[in-house]
């Protein structure tokens, strides 16, 4: 499923001119709203905020095909405001929009349509003052109101509001002590079966899906994962260059559209992915317990140790877009590991790589052993 809307930022004065509509009765909103398909299957309360979403997006394209391109703005207000050091510039805000119970949603959004309508009714006119001071010069002979042509102006921005992050699960976020597979009991060969029951759990979405729906259904063979092998299987689409989590070590998985086709091939994408990040991690800690532990004060051996950990992942991420995230990953374990308190951890990350490493480039010896040598110092300078 892809709904396809109007671009609300393109639209023009003739799009949404009220003058256009006679016919609009703002009190049949309510009526039309209800009889729309969509309006029949309103998500429950708690829906994941992406079906919420995507379900909006089906009643707007709805009411666009009722009532026209116009009808996209609904969920926006707009006002001229001072804004920071900006001056009196026009700020768009939207909210996140959410479901209550059938009718209530189905009220709200009549309303909100309603509301944006006499919105764009004021601006034709600009009766009550409130925008026209700040239009801009006509140009072009458009005919556009100087209600519109100010709040259209230079220097507008969208304030959205209530809009859920995407945070997915990413293995930046778990300690060594998660994803470490010392003593670890993992058999490859149980990988396919358990892939193929997730895979089979619900639909497979096609690689032109609506992203949200893909999103969803990443996460939820993820939270699989994670619930069968431990946390740290969620590093199974930490893919080389700019894939899903970016950045990442796995070369086996890349994104939705690139790795997703059959269901039977998706599940062997998946399990070889899983497969090969457990495989990366067995080889940190291979590196790990080469220099671990490290004596107090011992310059030398951190400044080797972050080294060659540095070359490691860049090796293995190819230096491809984000691989500085996977290196500060990795050696935030290896300080982890060596136990090295959190708080003190991203205070010598922060310090020594911030900002030393690029998207695309191999750093130069040089570089490297600067950022070896400068976290070595701070470390070892703790131990002393």
């Amino acid at each position: 499923m892809r709904v396809d809307l109007p671009n609300f930022w393109t639209l023009t004065w003739r799009d949404v001119d009220p003058a256009g509509r006679p016919a609009f009765d703002p009190a049949g909103v309510a009526d039309l709203v209800r009889s729309l398909p969509p309006a029949a299957e309103v998500p429950p309360v708690g829906t994941d905020w992406r079906l919420v979403g995507l379900w909006f997006d089906r009643m707007t394209a709805a009411l666009v095909e009722r009532l026209g391109d116009w009808v996209v703005g609904w969920p926006y207000t707009v006002a001229m405001e001072e804004y920071q050091n900006r001056g009196l510039i026009p700020i768009w805000r939207t909210e996140h929009a959410t479901v209550m119970t059938p009718a209530e949603t189905l009220t709200r959004l009549a309303d909100a349509v309603v509301a944006w309508h006499e919105l764009l009714v004021e601006l034709a006119t600009d009766a009550r003052g409130r925008f026209a001071a700040a239009a801009p010069a006509a140009t072009g002979g458009t005919g556009e109101p100087p209600a519109w042509r100010a709040v259209q102006g230079h220097g507008r921005i969208a304030i959205h509001t209530g809009h859920p992050a995407i945070r997915r699960s990413h293995p930046a976020d778990l300690s060594w002590a998660d994803v470490d597979p010392t003593g670890r009991a993992f058999d490859p060969a149980t990988v396919p079966a358990v892939v193929s029951g997730l895979v089979a759990a619900s639909e497979l979405p096609s690689r032109d899906a609506d992203w949200r729906l893909r999103d969803l259904w990443l996460e939820r063979v993820t939270a699989g994962l994670a619930d069968r092998f431990g946390p740290w299987a969620v590093g199974w689409r930490w893919s080389v260059g700019e894939g899903d989590l970016d950045g990442g070590p796995v070369g086996s998985w890349c994104c939705y559209r690139h790795s997703v086709t059959t269901p039977e091939a998706t599940v062997a994408t998946i399990a070889a992915a899983l497969v090969e990040w457990h495989g990366w991690l067995g080889d940190l800690a291979e590196r790990f317990a080469r220099f671990l532990p490290l004596p107090a004060g011992d310059l030398d051996g951190w400044e080797r140790a972050v080294a060659h950990l540095v070359t490691a992942v860049g090796d293995r991420t190819q230096y491809e877009s984000g691989w500085y995230g996977c290196c500060t990953t990795v050696l935030g374990w290896f300080l982890d590991a060596a136990g090295i308190e959190a708080a003190r951890r991203v205070e010598l990350l922060e310090y020594a790589v911030a900002g030393r490493f690029d998207s695309w480039v191999e750093p130069p010896r040089a570089v490297v052993e600067s950022v070896a040598e400068d976290l070595a110092l701070r470390v070892a300078g703790d131990r002393a």
